[in-house]
């Protein structure tokens, strides 16, 4: 016995289009509402924010760097990250030392890290996703995602650039980045002990200084 074919109404049909055209949109909600979601979503509009840089083209190499250095700063956890690159030290500086190490973290650390970025994606055309994409996450540890990206420069290999972040009050926030394999938490740790050891705490601030001084 053959049935009837079911006849939809206009408003019927409408309904469903709509569902069909809202459901990718739905999923990637669903999708952004977990930890590795959110964390992927912080780095792909950092990521999107530096190429609009690079679309600005009267920026010099200067002010392009400061550009990098603002989203930067905006997206990371300047605080923590530079407690965690002093390790116990920190606890050796008075509340002063602690602000002021805190602010030349921010205008050496990160402006280095943006002058690296630089390097990588200054001169390069064409889309973001030619240039640019998230290769997987997963999670670390209690409260950290790590986001893992390939960076394709001008010239040369593929760079692996992967990015810890942790959950935050507003959101993820960027406390690492792993270039290479070469973590900058790490590196800076590293750094900051040999400085500390032959000329103390008052050394290292005073060498952050002269740093900060000759990028001005």
């Amino acid at each position: 016995m053959c049935r009837a074919p079911v006849r939809l109404d206009r408003r019927q049909v409408l309904a469903l289009a709509l569902g069909a055209a809202l459901a990718p949109v739905a999923l990637r909600a669903a999708g952004a509402a977990t930890p590795i979601g959110r964390a992927q979503a912080v780095v792909d509009d950092l990521a999107r924010q530096i190429w609009q840089v690079y679309e600005i083209s009267d920026l010099g190499p200067r002010a392009r760097v400061d550009q990098l250095t603002k989203l930067l700063q905006s997206k990371t956890d300047i605080a923590l990250l530079s407690r965690l690159a002093l390790g116990q030290h920190w606890q050796r500086l008075s509340e002063d030392q602690q602000e002021r190490y805190q602010q030349l973290f921010g205008q050496v650390v990160i402006r280095s890290l943006a002058r690296r970025l630089d390097q990588y994606a200054n001169g390069t055309t064409g889309p973001l996703e030619q240039h640019f994409r998230i290769v997987g996450s997963q999670e670390a540890g209690k409260s950290d995602v790590l986001v893992r990206s390939k960076v394709t420069p001008l010239t040369g290999k593929p760079v692996s650039v992967d990015w810890r972040l942790r959950e935050s009050d507003s959101g993820p926030v960027i406390i690492d980045m792993v270039i290479e394999g070469v973590s900058l938490l790490v590196s800076q740790r590293a750094e900051f002990a040999a400085v500390i050891e032959r000329s103390n705490m008052e050394g290292l601030l005073t060498e952050l200084q002269a740093r900060a001084t000759s990028e001005s």
